[in-house]
């Protein structure tokens, strides 16, 4: 396990400052503080994590005056960096795509199907702070999202086209000085998915956006955490699958909620061929209105 050198990161901070903590407090006394003086310290990891929690939140300056005696902290296994903070989301815009299956005839044939509208994309743009005040600190931090289904895909009121997958990780990438990322929450057809007779009910999806600073060990970024809502249910007499994302209260108390709907009308007449994969196809940009009703933008 690496080991820090308390007393020469001092003795290193004090040769840049040699005025250190005889007009004012240096950012740096809270490190000091944990580390004590020790010449060697092994840190456990609790201590590990409150102190790499100091170094993220050390102003950007900081980072740049004492890079040397910084250094040695990160000899020790620490990183000199930011991590997101201040996460708000957006809707960016909403699109569609030709959704081509294989089906089947009524005589078992298999037939090529073409719907369209055909899969449905809301795409958000997550954004970020850096906690050093600075976007340049975050240059080697990773990022991603990981969502977690509360009941399976393929519960009613879906049928098995659903994936079967219950939780994965998505848009791994590497360097967050853009200070977004761009999520695009897509179904395929509901026409195709929803079970029939269309039932009431929902799966709801649980989705924390992550950082990393190794790419390896990866954290939920405070407050980046929302519902995903996909469902059937009536509205205003017809029935409708809705989409919905909203912040998960108490982890996001910050609200945001986005909510559009969708008429089923008739069930497909080619029940889709057991065991392919769909793929989205001539991807346009078009309105929420062109195919069903913005519920909720806020």
């Amino acid at each position: 396990m690496p080991v820090i050198d308390a007393a020469r990161f001092q003795a290193e901070a004090r040769r840049i400052n040699p005025n250190m903590g005889r007009i004012k407090k240096s950012s740096l006394d809270p490190i000091f503080k944990l580390l004590g003086d020790h010449p060697r310290t092994t840190l456990a990891p609790q201590l590990h994590d409150q102190i790499q929690e100091l170094i993220h939140f050390l102003p950007f300056e900081t980072h740049q005056k004492y890079a040397a005696a910084l250094q040695v902290l990160e000899q020790g296994g620490l990183k000199i960096c930011g991590r997101p903070v201040s996460p708000t989301m957006h809707f960016a815009r909403f699109d569609e795509g030709t959704y081509a299956y294989v089906g089947k005839t009524h005589d078992g044939q298999d037939k090529l199907v073409n719907l369209s509208p055909g899969s449905l994309h809301h795409v958000f743009d997550f954004k970020w702070k850096s906690s050093t005040g600075n976007m340049q600190s975050l240059a080697t931090v990773w990022t991603r999202e990981h969502v977690r289904f509360r009941t399976p895909q393929r519960n009613p009121p879906f049928n098995d086209v659903n994936p079967p997958d219950m939780e994965f990780y998505w848009g791994e990438t590497t360097g967050a000085t853009a200070g977004f990322g761009r999520d695009d929450h897509s179904t395929k057809p509901p026409v195709l998915i929803c079970r029939y007779p269309w039932v009431t009910g929902a799966c709801i999806a649980e989705q924390w956006y992550q950082y990393s600073l190794d790419g390896q060990t990866w954290k939920n970024i405070p407050e980046a955490a929302y519902l995903l809502h996909k469902g059937v249910r009536q509205s205003k007499g017809v029935w409708v699958f809705y989409f919905r994302k909203c912040n998960w209260a108490p982890h996001n108390p910050v609200g945001f909620n986005f909510e559009a709907e969708y008429p089923l009308g008739a069930p497909i007449s080619h029940p889709p061929k057991a065991g392919q994969s769909f793929m989205r196809n001539n991807g346009s940009e078009a309105q929420i209105a062109d195919f069903g009703r913005l519920v909720s933008r806020r």
